[in-house]
């Protein structure tokens, strides 16, 4: 394939450009370009085990690509014809679907099936249907496959993000022979080219990748066909070959058009979200010959896909490299955290945020819940230290209590504070908050003295105060330490606090306990 047969075929994956909605049939049968994401290889692999297939997703994350991969095999392995839009069926249909799915679960039919579905509608039906089916669908059962494209994250995997990258973008002819005599304004430093070739580089395809998982990271989703439209974008712009040939060669047009500036500013929703992370928009380090803020806005944003070291620091995304540095750390063994006993600089910083979020700034490090009768006036104030004398844990988002088996190597884009609680009946259950970026971040801004409104979180989930009052009212002994402040001091008095805390693993039940005397300032 020559270069200008290449720019040709990825336009067509464009959002931008200005033929794109009469080429999306084309383009979603190119056969030229075929990759197996893991997705389908574990259905590949797992098929002779497999009776039910369901893959769950929003339009563009690939499901229909992977039912059209596997028709064959689906044919071959007995599999009645897919339901490729669970969505597009009509009520009597649905049931009359979800009917067949409990049979072939409980084991009174042999037929295999596919089914393809927006998350939130297939959840519904089952639930109206047949309630107890979506239990069975969710046991992990080694005859049923369920795949969720909503929590993939295309740029987790290093080496699979190469690959698509690798195989969407890369031709064979790198010559520039099939573009002689058209008096191209680019003729002989076409910017197509360069394009392509900085973004498979190791710094390109890491830095594309980087964005693709701030992305993530920050709470959004990428789907397949999100991921090839913007590595199109960044090659193209929105434009073929001939419509640029149809604007002057102007330098100031060609500036424009190289692939760096994926950055620049944009309505469409997902270079909306990347244009925000605009390396220019961080102060930075840059070298003397840089005098304009044109000069900095190009070296910045060249800088990033050219040879930053960190390229996540270089994104104008608050607390990135510390979040992203803590799921990593969340995801080795033992994947859970004793909130007295880890060092993590920047955990410990969060029980800084948290601290101040509770007590006004008057608290270091744990979480200070005061209970002062209003009868000792302002003089003396007691206090309860929770995040010193409970036994707490940051832990990853999918580990479960008693849990033998070994969670996955999918890394998500949040973790819990968790506090284990017993139960009166002996059984054990968790108290947990959970931690996003939107929650991180703000945590991390208390902790550095930002001002806040502590009502901006309002949302369940996010509320600090009623996940340390729902530990309150499970812990009878709550009260059984406390620490005394008397506010006027003189040089003869000074405070102290004696706790001890115990600390029970997550996985084993085992417990101990440590005494802990601290000296206030």
């Amino acid at each position: 394939m020559t270069l200008m047969q290449k720019v040709e075929k990825l336009v067509r994956y464009c959002g931008q450009y200005q033929s794109h909605g009469f080429m999306m049939d084309e383009r979603n049968t190119d056969a030229e370009f075929h990759i197996e994401l893991p997705e389908e290889k574990e259905i590949r692999d797992r098929i002779d085990n497999i009776n039910i297939i369901v893959l769950t997703g929003e339009a563009g994350d690939g499901k229909s690509r992977i039912l059209r991969n596997i028709g064959s095999l689906l044919v071959e392995k007995g599999f009645s014809k897919p339901c490729s839009d669970f969505s597009a069926l009509a009520e009597q249909d649905k049931q009359e679907l979800i009917r067949r799915l409990r049979n072939v679960a409980d084991g009174t039919s042999k037929e295999r099936l596919v089914v393809s579905a927006n998350v939130g509608v297939f959840t519904q039906a089952v639930i109206q249907y047949d309630f107890g089916l979506m239990e069975e669908l969710t046991k992990e059962r080694e005859d049923i496959h369920i795949w969720n494209f909503e929590k993939r994250n295309l740029a987790e995997k290093q080496e699979v993000f190469y690959h698509i990258m690798k195989e969407f973008l890369g031709y064979g002819d790198k010559s520039e022979q099939d573009c002689a005599g058209l008096s191209c304004p680019c003729y002989g430093k076409c910017v197509y080219r360069e394009n392509i070739e900085k973004l498979l580089s190791p710094s390109g395809l890491e830095g594309m990748r980087t964005i693709c998982n701030a992305v993530y990271l920050t709470g959004g989703h990428i789907t397949f066909r999100e991921l090839l439209s913007l590595l199109a974008y960044a090659v193209t712009f929105g434009e073929d070959c001939a419509e640029r040939r149809e604007r002057a060669g102007r330098q100031e047009d060609l500036e424009n058009v190289f692939y760096y500036n994926i950055f620049r500013e944009n309505n469409d929703i997902l270079l909306e979200k990347i244009s925000r992370m605009d390396p220019a928009l961080k102060r930075g380090e840059y070298p003397d010959c840089v005098k304009t803020k044109e000069e900095y806005v190009k070296y910045r944003r060249k800088r990033y896909f050219e040879g930053a070291e960190n390229q996540y620091g270089m994104l104008n995304v608050d607390y990135l490299p510390e979040f992203y540095d803590v799921l990593e750390y969340m995801n080795t063994r033992p994947f859970h955290y004793d909130t007295v006993q880890d060092r993590h600089p920047t955990l410990q910083m969060l029980k800084k945020g948290i601290g101040r979020m509770g007590n006004r700034g008057k608290s270091d490090i744990g979480l200070v819940v005061t209970d002062t009768p209003l009868i000792l006036g302002n003089k003396i104030r007691t206090e309860f230290m929770v995040m010193q004398d409970i036994g707490m844990i940051w832990h990853r988002y999918d580990i479960q209590i008693g849990s033998v088996n070994q969670p996955s190597d999918h890394m998500w884009n949040k973790f819990y504070l968790s506090y284990l609680a017993r139960k009166k009946d002996g059984s054990r259950k968790l108290i947990s908050l959970l931690i996003d970026y939107r929650q991180f971040r703000y945590l991390m801004m208390f902790s550095q003295d930002y001002y806040l409104n502590r009502n901006e979180l309002t949302v369940e989930e996010y509320a600090v105060h009623t996940f340390f009052h729902k530990i309150l009212e499970e812990k009878e002994d709550a009260y059984d330490s406390i620490v005394i402040r008397f506010d006027e001091k003189t040089e003869k008095m000074c405070d102290f606090s004696l706790t001890v805390h115990s600390h029970e693993d997550f996985f084993t039940g085992e417990q101990t306990r440590t005494v802990r005397i601290r000296k206030e300032d």
